[in-house]
């Protein structure tokens, strides 16, 4: 329990930066042409409550007064007690905080008195912000902490190819050489083969093209394949110590000792082996032995394994502020094209029974903070969120402007009703994605675990 709560603090403190910085670019923009903002809320203040409220009456905590008074201000700014995204009222605009009715578009700062182009900057003003946040983000990264990849040809045992790998075409000991014509490194080596077309591979001297299938990801998403073990670096298990009282210890294995089994092959073992009994063949010297060990319920055999993953296989990148810049939008622009790339499986049917909602996204954090992870995962929401925002749906900011564009092309402004309808549309819409991807978590994290 205290995981999940912990996996959920660090959910909602990203969300919550990334809303702010959202909701901010709507603001920004909506001042800078003189737009009213009528409400600037982290959360949401649901029923009018609020834990804090500042206006020109005063600062209110929990909607009673405090004695204190900042500057006046036209703008109510406000942290709700619903702790799920937030939003900027502007003034004359019809979305999810004005109906056509109380959208006062006749006020002088009203955003349906300004021009097409002021209303598209207001409007795609939050995407920008978390655009730019990520590749803030990525920069800060590469600066303070550089990058550590571990380059194909360094790997001291080579690569071992799964078995759906090798039914679509890999054998083994095949050297990749490059994804879509292009070098690569290990570390991002099983993301870019979901979305390659091909890749080259060095195999018995010479140069072997692998097409790889479009349905690529739709296999991995149907049969569960973990893509990290598709081709996953030849390591073996070779025992460097061994924890007192564990199964490996009383079924008599001895560090030094050197498993049959490669490092990977004894994780999906004993993951498929909780709470039973489990047979390891293994080497001690030159004699090949057997021992039989009751695996743990959490899929353990208490041994750790000799780290072949030295200093000599990873190459360290340092940035200086300057190298940093390009380093980070680079990673930003990659981390974009790959979403959009991956997006197109939402429209199967393994990709949306796939999908997840806060319960997945809280289990992708680490179990303890982490700075790197975290902002990692911050920077890699925040791409997620800009493209998810300007997807042309009522309700989003690619719906308005996709509003504002036909606008535009028939030179006359849609009425305020008909905007109000669509807005409707599009708030069940999202409602029912929310609903779904929240309840395929529920299916994934308890239901299917307790049934089977």
């Amino acid at each position: 329990m205290e995981t999940i709560l912990f996996k959920a603090l660090q959910l909602i403190v990203s969300l919550s930066i990334l809303v702010f910085v959202h909701e901010l670019g709507h603001f920004m923009w909506a001042r800078i042409f003189k737009v009213g903002v009528e409400k600037f809320y982290l959360f949401f203040d649901a029923y009018s409550f609020s834990f804090l409220k500042w206006n020109k009456e005063g600062i209110f905590v929990c909607n009673r007064k405090v004695s204190f008074r900042p500057n006046p201000s036209d703008t109510e700014y406000g942290i709700g007690w619903v702790p799920l995204g937030g939003y900027c009222a502007i003034v004359g605009m019809v979305d999810e905080t004005h109906d056509a009715e109380h959208a006062e578009t006749d006020r002088d700062d009203a955003f349906a008195k300004r021009g097409k182009f002021a209303q598209f900057m207001i409007m795609v003003g939050g995407v920008l912000n978390n655009l730019i946040l990520a590749v803030l983000i990525y920069i800060c990264m590469a600066w303070h902490w550089g990058s550590d990849i571990i380059k194909i040809e360094n790997l001291p045992f080579g690569i071992e190819y799964s078995e759906y790998a090798q039914q679509i075409g890999f054998r083994p000991g095949d050297q990749i050489l490059a994804v879509d014509g292009k070098t690569t490194d290990y570390t991002r080596l099983n993301s870019n083969l979901l979305l390659a077309n091909d890749v080259t591979v060095r195999r018995d001297g010479q140069e072997v093209k692998i097409a790889l299938p479009d349905t690529i990801g739709q296999v991995f998403l149907r049969d569960n394949l973990q893509l990290e073990l598709f081709a996953i670096a030849r390591m073996p298990f070779v025992i460097d110590s061994i924890m007192p009282d564990s199964p490996a210890e009383k079924a008599g294995l001895l560090a030094g000792d050197s498993l049959t089994m490669l490092r990977h092959e004894v994780t999906l073992a004993l993951m498929s082996h909780k709470g039973d009994s489990l047979t390891v063949d293994f080497y001690r010297g030159d004699s090949l032995m057997s021992a039989t060990m009751l695996v743990s319920e959490e899929g353990k055999m208490g041994a750790f394994f000799h780290n072949y993953m030295t200093e000599d296989v990873f190459t360290h990148i340092d940035y200086t502020f300057l190298e940093s810049i390009p380093a980070g939008i680079k990673r930003g622009w990659n981390m974009l094209y790959n979403y959009v790339r991956q997006f197109k499986l939402v429209f199967t049917k393994e990709g949306a029974e796939s999908l997840g909602g806060f319960g997945t996204m809280g289990s992708i954090f680490p179990d303890t903070w982490q700075w790197l992870q975290f902002w990692a995962m911050t920077a890699f929401f925040s791409v997620a969120l800009a493209f998810m925002n300007i997807l042309p749906i009522p309700g989003l900011d690619g719906g308005h402007i996709f509003i504002l564009l036909i606008e535009a092309i028939i030179r006359r402004p849609i009425s305020d009703k008909a905007k109000e309808r669509a807005q409707m549309i599009g708030f069940a819409i999202i409602i029912a994605l929310m609903l779904f991807v929240n309840l395929n978590d529920i299916w994934k994290f308890i239901i299917q675990p307790l049934f089977g």
